[in-house]
């Protein structure tokens, strides 16, 4: 049945609206991105908290209708103070000797790591003892969900900010949008015109195997055209170009697997977006559900390819 004029006009206006959020989205990366340091830091940090209140909203760790709750708090809490554990990293707001101090090795890990890992844990103990104190107000399930939202949401994203403290971080860090945004793009374009063969049917029913390899091959020439940049810039070695496109490549199917592990959290709790917060794409983490699964992955494999460019 042909569309009447209201129906398209809906549908031009919403193409529109997200086009015009898309843009505003990607002028931020690029002006954050630049800024890098505590700016950057504070960005993802308040993205990280949108995005764990989205997700334990979506979760039901807070039941709908309800107030935020003491769960939420200590998540968000924990997420805040691992971030401002970061600004340590930076000169500014770290004097030198407490700099030299958390540089120090305990064992197989240095102070700073030491300090990462205990505010991870006092918050894991903190939901417990929520848990433990409200008992039986929450269920387990609202435990867990709360714990796995924070490694889920404000540790993976913070892998943005590290991957831009890393020398030459000022391109590095388009590495994990690339590798997400490129492969998302590329992949619609392709499924959209020659998609025959549908992935995850039950699942994610217009994700098409031919799509998977546009985005795939999107996102690694992508990778690879910022490594040729990095390579003149930096005077690398030409392998350095090979790294970025590998980095594309295993950061593209990192980036498949994101976005069809939020579609499959958003199924098992029955909403169709996390949230509003983002015209015409919905919430935080719907924008941001791919590169939280990518800058883990490709920070890693940069800090090991890398050493192999020969900058000069």
């Amino acid at each position: 049945m042909p569309e009447n004029t209201d129906e398209r006009k809906q549908k031009l206006n919403k193409f529109i609206t997200r086009v015009i959020s898309g843009a505003v989205i990607l002028v931020a990366a690029i002006v954050f991105g630049i800024i890098g340091g505590p700016a950057l830091g504070a960005a993802l940090c308040i993205i990280a908290c949108i995005g764990y209140v989205e997700f334990t909203n979506a979760t039901k760790v807070r039941e709908e209708g309800h107030r935020f709750n003491a769960l939420q708090v200590v998540g968000l809490v924990t997420i805040v103070a691992y971030y401002g554990a970061l600004l340590l990293q930076d000169d500014m707001y770290c004097p030198e000797a407490l700099k030299g101090w958390l540089s120090k090795n305990v064992g197989s890990f240095n102070l700073f790591t030491v300090l990462i890992l205990l505010i991870f844990i006092i918050g894991f103990i903190g939901i417990l003892y929520v848990y433990i104190f409200t008992y039986p107000k929450f269920r387990f399930q609202q435990i867990s969900n709360a714990v796995f939202g924070i490694l889920y949401i404000g540790l993976t994203l913070s892998f943005v900010y590290y991957i831009r403290e890393l020398p030459g971080g000022i391109f590095l860090v388009w590495m994990p949008f690339i590798s997400a945004w490129f492969s998302d793009t590329c992949a619609y374009l392709v499924g959209v015109t020659l998609g025959k063969h549908k992935m995850t049917p039950r699942l994610s029913p217009k994700k098409t195997y031919e799509g998977a390899a546009g985005g795939i091959i999107g996102a690694t020439l992508g990778s690879m055209i910022l490594g040729i940049v990095y390579t003149v810039v930096h005077k690398a070695g030409a392998i350095s170009v090979l790294s970025f496109g590998c980095m594309g490549f295993v950061g593209s199917i990192a980036s498949m697997c994101g976005d069809l592990a939020a579609s499959a959290i958003k199924r098992n709790y029955d909403v169709k977006d996390f949230g509003k917060i983002i015209p015409g794409h919905g919430g935080i983490l719907d924008r941001f559900d791919s590169v939280i699964f990518t800058a883990p992955m490709v920070y890693f494999l940069m800090s090991l390819l890398l050493q192999f460019a020969e900058v000069k």
